[in-house]
């Protein structure tokens, strides 16, 4: 009776210790798995993209895009020395940063730092994301400023805010680079849009309270991109390359009402523009190994295990080319605040008149 007794013990002892030893290694391995996601959201990395451009001229075949995206105020390295380690060697002829670039303060000290890593004969192009601070003031301030002071910071280092088309000649021929919104802008119904209110604001005294006088000055500045606008439409030859740089990426739904809003086989967007080059998703911030992003954002209708391709990298919809870059950052998007299994990237793309297989 002794010894069965003393073998019904040790059974229990043994049950006791598998179920402490199974909660341990579970906890080990989350740990070591945290350790090593910490570890990859500090690392960034280059990956590279060739994009076929029908009949691009050939002064612009092997043109080299830096792009870059979704920075939200991290900084990578003292000065962003991780980001400059991964360019060494590599030469680009503009660089595309296509918002949320400030932090969730709206410090964009980090956003310096990454435009000062750039050569200044090499052109920087940046738009806002929708977690950046309104780039326009139609707010009172304490200045007679209408942009808001990174997108002012960032002017003064040499970097454009892309609000209207910009013309870069390259040998003898033409590459645009321009804001998406332009594509499906109605310029004599936005101009009139803007004259209007500005009339309602100006017909008396109180155009000149603060609030007023921001409001009057932002779409006087707004007015003037309209101009712009409309002079580089008139410019624009159609053998020149055009690049649309958006923070949301471009849906098929979008590309549908756009579609139908300039007319199915007339659409001059779906026939000017070369490349969409867009941001926001982060890749899905937290991807599963070999499938892709565990769930779409909820500004992309929150679906669960989303096709990739709608995601980061490349697309062609409806003939259109756009690619979505796996950002570097943290988007307040997601419920969970970290990458995981998503090593922070920037992408070269290169132009080319080579079908790519």
């Amino acid at each position: 009776m002794r010894k069965e007794r003393d073998l019904f013990l040790d059974k229990e002892k043994k049950n006791v210790s598998g179920c402490l030893v199974n909660p341990l290694l579970l906890v080990l391995v989350l740990a070591v798995i945290t350790a090593l996601n910490l570890v990859n959201s500090g690392r960034v990395v280059l990956q590279k993209q060739s994009v076929t451009v029908p009949g691009i001229p050939s002064d612009l075949d092997k043109f080299k895009i830096l792009h870059i995206s979704d920075l939200h105020g991290q900084e990578f390295g003292a000065d962003h020395s991780t980001i400059a380690n991964i360019l060494k060697g590599n030469s680009y002829n503009a660089v595309c940063i296509t918002g949320d670039v400030c932090d969730k303060q709206g410090n964009y000290d980090a956003f310096l730092k990454l435009i000062a890593l750039f050569p200044d004969e090499i052109p920087v192009f940046f738009i806002a994301g929708d977690e950046d601070p309104e780039p326009i003031l139609t707010s009172a301030h304490a200045s007679d400023a209408v942009k808001a002071d990174y997108v002012l910071a960032a002017e003064a280092m040499g970097a454009i805010y892309l609000d209207a088309p910009y013309k870069l000649t390259v040998g003898k021929s033409v590459i645009w680079f321009c804001p998406e919104s332009i594509y499906g802008l109605d310029l004599d119904s936005t101009r009139a849009a803007y004259q209007s209110r500005r009339a309602a604001l100006t017909q008396n005294q109180d155009q000149y309270k603060p609030e007023n006088a921001a409001q009057i000055r932002a779409i006087d500045y707004r007015m003037s991109v309209l101009d712009k606008t409309e002079a580089a439409l008139k410019e624009m030859k159609p053998d020149d390359t055009q690049i649309a740089l958006t923070h949301h990426p471009l849906s098929e739904e979008t590309l549908n009402l756009l579609q139908q809003w300039a007319g199915s086989e007339q659409n001059d967007f779906l026939r000017s523009v070369s490349l969409i080059l867009a941001g926001h998703y982060n890749g899905g911030q937290v991807r599963i190994p070999f499938i892709g992003a565990l769930k779409a954002p909820q500004s992309a209708g929150g679906k669960w295990f989303p096709e990739d391709h709608t995601m980061v990298g490349l697309s062609v919809i409806h003939g259109v080319t756009q690619y979505i870059s796996p950002g570097l950052g943290v988007s307040d998007d997601y419920k969970i605040p970290l990458r995981i299994f998503n090593t922070p990237s920037v992408t070269l793309i290169t132009l080319t008149s080579r079908m790519i297989i």
